[in-house]
């Protein structure tokens, strides 16, 4: 192969990359940047602005929600109207408490006997979709969703939204409460232990990791290729493997290490 064809060939690779970089969806790149956003929040004050301000890309109007006791709590608002003053009780707004109840996302309608006092007048549409910020154990949080919906890329983001305030509370700080220091930028947010010798390999876990990389690769593919390309991974696979990184630890607590150990072997 001559000189003359091989140039022809990286710059056929150059072009190729540079359309497939440019075809990224834009709510990718959204969801990227509100991921890097809530890792470096310095409060919670914080946390629940970048949250706002990312969710109001993907439906006209969204306000966010936390729960104190057997009320929630208006936090932010992006759209027209005005948040409620005063907490509004559960018991009023029987499609917040199903939300709770269920962990699950809630279709309701725009009305005072779904919401209660939560409810935004002027409505934009007859509908709205309540989503859960949703911790190891409970709802932390509820994002309400108004009109035409982005509803993949919000229940990316309070999933997202969620990591971020378990990670505070594995740090030591309460979910909530009290702001938490900024984590550096880093490919791995807790460095794993490494196994001791004598320490009996969880065949499960080993498992696990093993398949959970294996689907992140197989649906990550386009951009993977491209993060090696230009030797940035973790920059491009970020979202899914802080997903992953959730996931896993769900399902198998205290074997984070298997995971890691497969990231490094097949990612990066």
């Amino acid at each position: 192969m001559t000189n003359t064809q091989i140039a022809q060939i990286r710059d056929e690779v150059a072009a190729l990359l540079s359309s497939r970089l440019a075809a990224v969806p834009t709510e990718a790149a959204a969801l990227q940047r509100a991921a890097r956003a809530l890792r470096q929040s310095e409060s919670i004050d914080q946390w629940v602005q970048i949250v706002a301000d990312a969710a109001a890309a993907f439906a006209p109007r969204v306000a966010l929600f936390s729960i104190d006791g057997d009320r929630v709590v208006a936090k932010a608002l992006r759209g027209p109207g005005e948040l409620p003053a005063e907490p509004v009780a559960l018991s009023e707004a029987p499609a917040l408490q199903q939300v709770i109840d269920t962990k699950e996302l809630v279709v309701c309608l725009t009305a005072a006997s779904q919401l209660g006092g939560a409810q935004f007048s002027p409505a934009l549409a007859k509908r709205a979709h309540l989503l859960p910020v949703l911790g190891k154990s409970r709802v932390l949080g509820i994002l309400y969703a108004e009109g035409d919906a982005n509803l993949a890329a919000l229940e990316t983001l309070t999933s997202l939204a969620a990591g971020s305030l378990e990670l505070r509370k594995v740090n030591g700080a309460a979910p909530l409460i009290q702001p938490a220091a900024a984590e550096p930028e880093h490919r791995h947010p807790v460095e794993p232990a490494a196994p001791a010798a004598t320490e009996v390999v969880d065949w499960r876990a080993k498992r696990g990791a093993s398949v959970a990389v294996a689907k992140l690769i197989l649906q990550n593919s386009q951009l993977l290729a491209e993060g090696r390309a230009r030797g940035k991974v973790y920059a491009a696979l970020r979202v899914p493997i802080e997903a992953a990184r959730l996931e896993f630890r769900d399902r198998f607590p205290g074997k984070e290490s298997y995971l890691e150990a497969e990231f490094d072997a097949r990612l990066f």
